[in-house]
């Protein structure tokens, strides 16, 4: 629920987005205060689900924001593990029912969640801890603190559950972790800005994002790569590099690794003045690369007087069919049909792909549905059916799901 908004007077409306429109409906649950969830039914093909989680900081009659940022969902999709940065917790949510079961603290300002391969484990980057949190989902207590570098941002195990990555924002570098032991045994150099990591559908590689471009000359467009870590090795195999991105956030795979997306800023740093009145000083894209396409391209989500930013949140079908952005400044979640995309890159010359990311109207070749959700929308997870999105809106402390 909004904040601001009274269970009483919550009624129907309308949410009218390209090319999709949706009509919304309320009622109060009977969770006990001060949970409250309401469900959107959709005319169209996609459905909202919000859920709102608030709760009282220990010991104070004011209310703590718990800004959801990042979950996960359970192998069999019956809970939703959600990391609230503001209230330094993780709360488990029963998707179904829209109630919040149980609650574990962590350390301060968790940034991240990820689920091990065998489901037992969870595991919570703490970027002011210099932590990660381990966590057992059967009791959902914290079992260690695992240290890590300069602010981590972001951890993922193997396959094997045998070590765990840690990207560290401050440090530039990527931990290792032996889980066996808890203790790091090298760090691995990164980007500037260690961000997000995503495992491949292999489980071979770990992809590495940055959420600041690397040291360029004065007035030079800015750089920046996705680090591909060879997990078998445990050492950098390649470093994709990614021109003109100054802020790139989640990293997906799909096709079996052989196609990546990652969501990124790309600045007009060299514009004219006149453009900043116009507001197209930051275009919101995606670099798509792997060997499914044998090379970088970056693609934009915006449109013609219409801006997408940021590109946060990244989640694909079953089927790599479709890729689910979500875009927090916009208050929605975009969705590309992913064959389109790659017919759309396939059939440009190489001169139109390296333009493609200032080509507004390339977004109507690929782009499916705008789709509004809360207030500042970040992480995004998908159902193990493929039939729900779960999106976190930080700023509502509310949880969408999306009907796909």
């Amino acid at each position: 629920m909004y904040r601001g908004d009274h269970p009483a007077t919550c009624g129907a409306g309308a949410f009218a987005c390209q090319p999709h429109m949706f009509r919304a409906r309320s009622w109060q649950a009977k969770a006990p205060a001060p949970l409250l969830a309401r469900v959107r039914a959709a005319t169209a093909a996609w459905c909202i689900i919000a859920t709102a989680l608030s709760v009282r900081a220990q010991g104070s009659a004011a209310p703590a924001y718990p800004s959801p940022i990042e979950m996960v969902v359970s192998a069999n999709g019956s809970r939703l593990y959600v990391v609230c940065e503001g209230t330094n917790e993780v709360v488990e949510v029963d998707p179904v029912a829209g109630s919040a079961l149980r609650r574990v603290r962590v350390g301060q300002h968790p940034k991240s969640i990820s689920l091990s391969a065998d489901g037992r484990s969870l595991y919570v980057a703490n970027s002011w801890s210099d932590t990660v949190s381990a966590i057992d989902v059967a009791s959902l207590k914290v079992v260690r603190e695992l240290p890590a570098g300069y602010e981590p941002n972001a951890a993922v195990a193997d396959v094997e559950g045998r070590f765990l990555y840690v990207a560290n924002r401050i440090g530039n570098d990527v931990s290792v972790i032996d889980l066996a032991r808890g203790v790091e045994t090298k760090r691995l150099l990164a980007g500037r800005g260690a961000a997000y990591l995503s495992l491949s559908p292999d489980g071979r590689r770990i992809y590495c994002t940055h959420i600041y471009p690397q040291p360029g000359a004065f007035r030079a467009p800015p750089e920046s790569e996705v680090t591909v870590i060879d997990t078998r090795r445990q050492m950098v195999v390649e470093r994709e590099r990614l021109h003109n991105a100054a802020g790139t956030f989640h990293v997906v795979a799909a096709d079996h690794g052989r196609l990546v997306f990652a969501a990124q800023m790309r600045p007009k740093n060299l514009i004219p003045l006149a453009h900043v009145e116009h507001g197209w000083v930051i275009g919101n894209s995606l670099s798509v690369f792997g060997a499914a396409i044998g090379e970088v391209v970056q693609v934009p989500i915006d449109e013609l007087d219409r801006y997408y930013t940021p590109p946060f949140g990244l989640a694909i079908s079953p089927g790599d069919q479709q890729l689910f952005v979500s875009t927090t400044g916009s208050d929605s979640v975009t969705v590309i049909e992913i064959p389109k995309l790659l017919a759309f890159i396939r059939a440009a010359s190489p001169d139109e792909r390296r333009n493609m990311a200032n080509d507004l109207s390339a977004s109507a070749n690929y782009v499916a549905a705008r789709i509004p959700v809360g207030r500042a929308p970040k992480g995004l997870a998908l159902s193990p059916d493929g039939k729900r999105v779960f999106v976190a809106n930080r700023t509502d402390d509310a949880l969408s799901v999306i009907d796909t």
